[in-house]
């Protein structure tokens, strides 16, 4: 939202205000990655039987995961205090860009640039045609559907996965290296989760 927010206001030509947004969304990226891979290492230090698992072992349907994308809309809605008569386009917008963004991300499973850039080209085209049809501000119907891109796109990123193997190298001393390794790789998973909310999808 902050990085949104940044980039609207250096369109504006609103510098000061926008470039102070764009460096605070950079900074909480970075301790976002950093927080992860310490609570994940903090955790593994105290539970002896936490798993490094990255990946469920029992399969789920998958339209099991398309029925939440819908209920999580709706309290994004709620939470940022959307217009009722925006609602039905929201969710429609939001449900859009997720199921492109999953179906891309099975095609183009070794590039997941292009499964994130696909998904918001989605959100971009009905997100355009809801502001031509209804004369309103696509701004406002984007937002949610753009809160539903952000944890996908961490998530195919890697970085998310970068941080418990990070945290697994920290905690299990698995690495040649020692700490320092995992010290590298603490920080380049949360340059990954910055890079990741400064390229907007």
């Amino acid at each position: 939202m902050s990085t949104v927010c940044g980039a609207l206001e250096l369109q504006s030509r609103n510098i000061l205000a926008g470039s102070v947004r764009m460096v605070y969304a950079i900074i909480y990226s970075l301790f976002l990655g950093y927080g992860i891979t310490i609570g994940t290492s903090f955790y593994g230090g105290i539970d002896p039987h936490a798993t490094s698992k990255t990946s469920c072992n029992s399969t789920t349907p998958t339209w099991f995961s398309f029925i939440f994308v819908p209920p999580f809309t709706i309290c994004l809605i709620i939470i940022n205090q959307g217009k009722l008569k925006q609602m039905p386009a929201m969710i429609i917008i939001a449900f859009t860009g997720y199921i492109v963004n999953y179906f891309s991300a099975k095609r183009f499973s070794s590039n997941a640039q292009i499964a994130n850039t696909l998904g918001a080209l989605a959100v971009g085209v009905m997100g355009n045609l809801y502001s031509r049809l209804r004369h309103g501000v696509a701004a406002a119907a984007l937002l949610p559907a753009i809160f539903v891109q952000v944890p996908s796109g961490l998530a195919a990123s890697g970085s998310l996965v970068s941080g418990v193997v990070s945290a697994d190298q920290i905690t299990n001393r698995t690495d040649t290296a020692g700490t320092t390794v995992g010290g590298v790789t603490t920080v380049s998973s949360g340059q990954e989760a910055a890079n990741e909310a400064v390229n907007v999808n």
